[in-house]
């Protein structure tokens, strides 16, 4: 007897379930990789959020470092926080002034002008006057100031000190989170930021609060508070 094979309409009945199943598997390891995505650009994101406060953490606590004498005069401010920018200032380098300066001069004798450039600012400071100027040109040993100075300093008991600039922003339609140093170009620190939310307490309580949202979806807000011992030490004095 010949054995039966397989008729025309089993056949396409056996097609139309493979096909079924293959659908099936096709769509559940599509949506699987879709979820695994998503999960991973979460966790990216808030690894990347984590690192942007960790470096700003670090940049508060230097806030006001080397500083005391002149912010506790009102020169200069630890940290100012504002609804575009979040500001910190600290001391970079000491200089030694060369020979005296006298009110109205613009240029300053140093006995080096190692590490300075155009466009950073000074802080000069002899616990009874004090100002900060911004340094137009820089000579093998000298500075030329932009404004001239409205007090004498002498080198027995004047600090000169250079001023460490940092300010953090958004930009609002790239959505980035950048970090810029004394005047230079804005460097990128976090993608995808929504907004950025900063606020300091005054050197009375001396607390800095930090939160940034992100705008990947199911990534929750990050934020920290830091105390800023530098400007409260300066507040002691």
């Amino acid at each position: 007897m010949r054995p039966r094979g397989f008729s025309l309409v089993e056949c396409l009945v056996g097609t139309a379930l493979s096909l079924i199943v293959v659908c099936a598997a096709l769509e559940f390891l599509v949506s699987a990789q879709k979820h695994f995505f998503k999960l991973k650009a979460r966790t990216e994101a808030s690894q990347s959020a984590l690192a942007a406060l960790d470096k700003i953490r670090v940049d508060l606590l230097h806030a006001g470092r080397g500083l005391s004498g002149p912010e506790a005069a009102g020169l200069v401010e630890a940290v100012r926080a504002t609804g575009e920018e979040l500001r910190l200032t600290s001391l970079d380098s000491a200089l030694t002034l060369a020979s005296e300066a006298r009110a109205g001069d613009l240029r300053l004798s140093l006995t080096s002008t190692a590490g300075v450039s155009a466009g950073r600012e000074l802080c000069l400071f002899d616990g009874l006057a004090g100002e900060v100027r911004t340094v137009a040109r820089v000579e093998p040993r000298a500075l030329v100031l932009g404004e001239p100075l409205g007090s004498g300093y002498s080198p027995e008991t004047a600090a000169v000190l250079l001023l460490e600039r940092i300010a953090y922003f958004v930009d609002g339609p790239a959505g980035i989170l950048r970090r810029r140093a004394n005047g230079g170009s804005a460097q990128p620190l976090l993608e995808d930021t929504a907004n950025a939310e900063w606020r300091y307490d005054g050197p009375e309580a001396g607390l800095a609060r930090v939160r940034l949202e992100l705008r990947v979806e199911g990534v929750n807000a990050h934020g920290m508070s830091v105390f800023i011992k530098n400007a409260a030490l300066a507040r002691a004095r």
